[in-house]
C-alpha cells in the first residue's frame, strides 16, 4: 500500500473516530412550531413536574428555564414558587396546571411555561455520563390553550456536569421561543 492510501485511510478513520465522540454527547429535541411572542409580553414558568428520583429536579430545571427565557429577550418572568412540603420526589404535591393558571392570571402573565423533568441523573457506570430529558409546554392566557410545545433528551461527556448538561438542553428547547422586538 503507497503512502497516499495510508495517509487517505487514517484521514478517514479520525473522521469516523471524531463523529462518533460527537455522537457521545448529543441532544434530540422535538417541537412544535413556536408563536411570535413580543419581548414585553410576561410569561410565569411553573414548577415542572418531577418524574424523576433526583430531588428538586424540578426546581433545577424551573430556575434554568426562567433564568434561559430571560437571556432569550424576555423583560417580564416570574416564576411561581414550588410548594415547600418536604415532598420533593412526588410530582403529585406540586401545583396542579389549574392552580398555575390561576397564578399567572393573577401575576398578569400572556403566556405560561410547565412541564415536567423525566430524566435527571448521572448514569451508572465507569464513566458515569450525566443524562437529561425534559418537556415543556407553553399556553397562552387567558384561554390556557398551549399554542407551542416541545420535548428532549441530551447526555453530557463522563465529565460533564449535570446542570451544564440540563442548561444546554433547556437551551436548545426553549430557543425557538426567543423574543421579537
Amino acid at each position: 500500500m503507497n503512502a497516499i492510501a495510508r495517509i487517505r485511510r487514517n484521514w478517514a478513520h479520525a473522521l469516523a473516530a471524531a463523529c462518533m465522540l460527537g455522537l457521545a454527547a448529543c441532544a434530540s429535541v422535538d417541537s412544535t412550531p413556536a408563536p411570535a411572542i413580543a419581548a414585553t409580553d410576561s410569561v410565569a414558568v411553573l414548577p415542572l413536574a418531577n418524574l424523576t428520583e433526583t430531588p428538586d429536579a424540578g426546581r433545577a430545571a424551573q430556575a434554568i428555564a426562567a433564568n434561559t427565557l430571560r437571556k432569550h429577550g424576555f423583560a417580564n418572568v416570574a416564576a411561581m414558587p414550588a410548594a415547600d412540603n418536604g415532598a420533593t420526589f412526588d410530582a403529585t404535591t406540586q401545583p396542579g396546571i389549574e392552580q398555575g393558571l390561576e397564578w399567572a392570571r393573577a401575576h398578569h402573565a400572556k403566556f405560561v411555561l410547565s412541564g415536567a423533568v423525566e430524566e435527571w441523573r448521572y448514569k451508572v457506570g465507569v464513566d458515569g455520563e450525566p443524562v437529561v430529558a425534559l418537556s415543556f409546554e407553553l399556553r397562552e392566557l387567558p384561554s390556557g390553550r398551549v399554542v407551542w410545545s416541545a420535548t428532549g433528551s441530551r447526555s453530557g461527556w463522563s465529565r460533564s456536569a449535570l446542570g451544564g448538561t440540563a442548561q444546554s438542553l433547556v437551551g436548545k428547547l426553549l430557543a425557538p421561543l426567543a423574543a421579537h422586538g
